[in-house]
């Protein structure tokens, strides 16, 4: 175990863009439950907010932040603690060592670059609401929107699809040091659920479709 003091200056909020593991392994080590319980709060309100973006206007902006807080961290606690589970038993296959814990500290550490982009949510659907409840495809092919306004989106759509890249790095390593193993294998760890989904959908699909009715 590393010597509390080693990490005296490292700030998970900004660490975790650039030192990933040492800060994974902070969390980890450090067990401090307050840490965990604001970053899913955090993270469930950027996921919320996220999640109401370019879909139907059915509350207020105050009902969707109010909505998000209270209902966000749930929907995102829950997802945590199943992937966690499944990362922690595809982990065994690579001779991984961590335990639930480590694991669920570690989805939840990883997933910091998020929270970076709650302020964006927020400012968009305060100052432009019209947008926020637009189809982003939509806003920017169509005329309805102005430049000021697409180039808003676009730069926004931008930073999400640059965080969202950089999130899943992190979390490739993330799963790699909570069980112990490279971040090679935690990048098959991660994909595996995924291409095990794809494949059930498919063989589904394929009896589906010639299957006579």
């Amino acid at each position: 175990m590393h010597e509390p003091e080693a990490y005296a200056e490292l700030n998970p909020f900004t660490a975790i863009w650039t030192r990933p593991r040492e800060t994974v392994r902070y969390v980890i080590e450090e067990k401090r439950g307050n840490l965990i319980f604001w970053l899913i709060v955090l993270l469930g309100f950027s996921a919320g907010l996220s999640g109401a973006s370019s879909g139907e206007q059915l509350f207020p902006a105050a009902g969707v932040i109010i909505g998000s807080l209270l209902l966000g961290p749930i929907f995102t606690v829950a997802g945590i603690a199943i992937a966690s589970g499944i990362y922690l038993l595809l982990g065994k296959l690579f001779k991984g060592v961590g335990t639930y814990t480590e694991m669920f500290r570690a989805v939840v550490t990883s997933s910091i670059p998020q929270i970076w982009l709650l302020p964006m949510w927020l400012l968009w659907l305060l100052l432009s609401p019209g947008t926020f409840y637009t189809n982003n495809e939509i806003l920017v092919e169509s005329s309805s929107g102005g430049v000021l306004e697409i180039i808003i989106v676009l730069v926004l759509l931008l930073a999400v699809i640059a965080v969202g890249i950089w999130t899943f790095v992190i979390q490739c390593k993330a799963v790699g040091e909570a069980q112990r193993i490279s971040a090679w294998k935690g990048l098959f760890i991660i994909l595996t659920p995924s291409i095990l989904v794809a494949i059930l959908v498919s063989v589904i699909g394929a009896f589906l479709l010639f299957t006579p009715i």
